[in-house]
């Protein structure tokens, strides 16, 4: 057997893995499935294991582009949002720094809708899947590498003319 007939597999595994630890944060697991089944997001606790940094859409890929650059491995789950035009990282619950315009963290009294991992729903698709290995938590991506990108990210954007919101 090949290295590449390997790779789709391992992935494939971490993938669900991921989305198994993702559905963990809800009341009930197995209902979270069945909807993820008929191709519908899911909200998702935010507060118990994650945060949700949430950032323009331009910004956020920009900024997942420099990490995903650097180590793609090390990417955690990225949400895009497009009928609010954001970006959503999810990040380990750590005492990182938020500010800048449009930067947002949602923290445990908000929810995340979450799609299933083949599809788009309710104007969300992941650009990143949860991923993780059996028995372990999802790979969430670091904080503090985050906060760098989206101001390396924000400096670019800002010198290539881009205008933040109010």
């Amino acid at each position: 057997m090949t290295t590449a007939a390997i790779v789709p597999t391992t992935l494939m595994r971490q993938v669900i893995e991921g989305m198994r630890w993702l559905g963990g944060h809800t009341r009930d697991p197995e209902a979270t499935w069945r909807v993820w089944a008929e191709g519908r997001a899911v909200p998702i606790p935010v507060g118990n294991g994650f945060v949700v940094v949430q950032l323009p859409e331009a910004l956020g890929r920009a900024a997942v582009r420099a990490l995903a650059g650097n180590a793609p491995s090390l990417v955690g789950p990225v949400l895009v949002n497009h009928s609010k035009g954001v970006v959503e990282v999810l990040v380990p619950i750590a005492p990182a720094v938020w500010q800048g315009p449009g930067a947002e963290l949602l923290d445990g009294s908000r929810m995340v809708k979450c799609p299933p991992p083949s599809r788009r729903a309710d104007g969300r698709d992941w650009l990143y899947l949860p991923r993780a290995l059996p028995g372990r938590p999802a790979v969430l991506t670091d904080p503090y590498r985050l906060a760098e990108a989206v101001s390396v990210a924000r400096s670019q954007l800002m010198a290539a003319g881009y205008q933040f919101g109010p």
